[in-house]
């Protein structure tokens, strides 16, 4: 045996107690949970105070931790992964419980108020794990192609040396990225878009819970109190992570659906321009919402029009559509291919990521491009919509489709199948017409066009829960049990 192999089998080898395709059934499970019991009990119709922002990072660590699962099966990163390390499955799945038990708490006001420190220890336990999830896959992605080409040499004495390892200096290095692909590529940038977005959520938790403090002389150069640079970071915050998710779960797709290695030239282009784009999306969202966050930089209106100019695109949504509409390229090349068609399962998840553009691109430009009317007569109108589009149109859309493609993942076949299909596919319907119908039908928060919102979000989180039934299910497939 030489000694790169020797090295490789000795430095990557890992065994797990407990399978993903448990762990995987079980986020599944806890994250559908926690978001009927947020439509069922918690709080809508509004989103705007501190527990009901706490509670909804129940959900998103559950996202987070699911669309880790995803890419540690996609790019089969624990094959590489270092023994001593605790594995990252485990502290994607600890953040996910601890975060659900904060949420919990969250759930009612006056638990938290008797008991902030237990709430807020729960759920900075969990920001710590996920956030280092987080880093973890990037750097174990980015290493990857050298590891798998077996010129890449984990030794290291001190720190310096660990980071300077980290970069391909070599043509060696260099050479084992040669064919890595738009997916990778894509997937090693969302990961590093969700690391800047963990440490403007850092940062802000920070000054909520302590003052401006060690951010007290940067928060005053920006020309900022606490207050400011606290909604200064939220918004970046939350929008990066949420577009840093969704671009992930297209570079899963893009190589799971095989697009990128299609027997249609065209296809094979058509999907390799859809990717490129939007991790050009990635980049440029990151740079544009970084500079928000951390330098106050406020992006121009685009488009003005209206009395004082009230009407208009502002420059960061501009930006992250570029996101979208990489993913609906994306989509144009799937559905080239007539054999997709006749999988309703991949036809639901794609369906998840045009729902999310007619929400969010569609009827959110149409808001800001008659902002006149939405900020007079249709002021409830504006108000419900900043209530459904985040919640429902964002995180909402995005956990149904990585619920959905966990199933294809798992390989579920029969009627389990179908049923998380036909499930998926009602949640998804009830979903967008309960946010288009509250919108611009009748914004009150109450009567028909409420109660199917509420109704059609949690049918969309029961079709997570059917998701988690159909993995645990699954038979044979990429997500499952380890050998002991």
């Amino acid at each position: 045996m030489d000694q790169v192999t020797e090295f490789r089998g000795v430095t990557y080898t890992h065994s797990h107690s407990f399978s993903l395709k448990g762990l995987t059934w079980t986020t599944l499970a806890i994250t559908a949970v926690m978001g009927v019991l947020f439509f069922a009990l918690g709080f809508p119709p509004a989103f705007d105070t501190f527990y009901e922002k706490m509670y909804f990072h129940a959900i998103g660590i559950g996202i987070a931790a699911l669309v880790a699962y995803l890419m540690l099966d996609t790019f089969k990163l624990e094959d590489y992964e270092p023994p001593l390390d605790f594995p990252i499955r485990y502290r994607a799945f600890m953040a996910v419980v601890f975060g659900a038990i904060g949420g919990l708490l969250a759930l009612s006001p006056a638990v938290w108020r008797d008991l902030p420190q237990i709430g807020m220890i729960f759920f900075v336990i969990s920001f710590v794990l996920i956030g280092d999830v987080g880093a973890a896959m990037l750097i174990e992605l980015f290493l990857l192609p050298r590891k798998r080409a077996g010129v890449y040499n984990g030794q290291s004495h001190n720190p310096i040396d660990y980071v300077g390892r980290l970069i391909p200096l070599t043509a060696v290095d260099r050479a084992a990225y040669r064919g890595a692909g738009a997916g990778y590529w894509l997937a090693v940038v969302s990961l590093g878009s969700a690391c800047v977005a963990g440490l403007a959520g850092f940062a802000n938790l920070w000054v909520r819970a302590f003052g401006p403090s060690i951010f007290g002389g940067y928060i005053s150069a920006l020309g900022l109190d606490k207050n400011g640079f606290l909604d200064a970071t939220l918004d970046p915050h939350s929008h990066m992570l949420a577009l840093a998710i969704m671009a992930g779960i297209v570079a899963v797709a893009v190589i799971r659906f095989g697009a990128l290695e299609s027997e249609s030239k065209v296809r094979r282009a058509v999907a390799n321009a859809g990717t490129w784009i939007a991790l050009v999306g990635v980049i440029l969202t990151t740079l544009v919402l970084g500079a928000v966050a951390f330098l106050n930089y406020a992006p121009p209106t685009l488009f003005t029009s209206g009395p004082d100019d009230v009407n208009g695109m502002a420059g960061d949504d501009m930006i992250m559509t570029i996101i979208g509409l990489g993913a609906i390229i994306v989509v144009v090349a799937v559905l080239a291919d007539r054999r997709v068609w006749g999988n309703g399962l991949r036809l639901t998840i794609l369906g998840t990521w045009v729902a999310a553009v007619i929400i969010n691109v569609l009827e959110g430009f149409y808001i800001e491009l008659h902002q006149d009317q939405f900020t007079g007569t249709l002021a409830a109108n504006d108000a419900s919509f900043k209530v459904a589009q985040p919640m429902t149109g964002i995180f909402l859309l995005i956990v149904l489709s990585v619920a959905l493609l966990l199933v294809e993942q798992s390989d579920v076949r029969g009627r389990a199948r179908s049923i998380a299909t036909w499930t998926g596919g009602i949640g998804l319907l009830a979903a967008v017409v309960g946010v288009t119908l509250w919108t611009f039908a009748d914004p009150a928060n109450s009567g028909l066009a409420f109660a199917i919102y509420l109704a059609g979000s949690m049918i969309a989180y029961l079709a997570v829960l059917v998701a988690g039934v159909a993995v645990r299910s699954a038979q044979s497939g990429s997500v499952i049990p380890d050998p002991a």
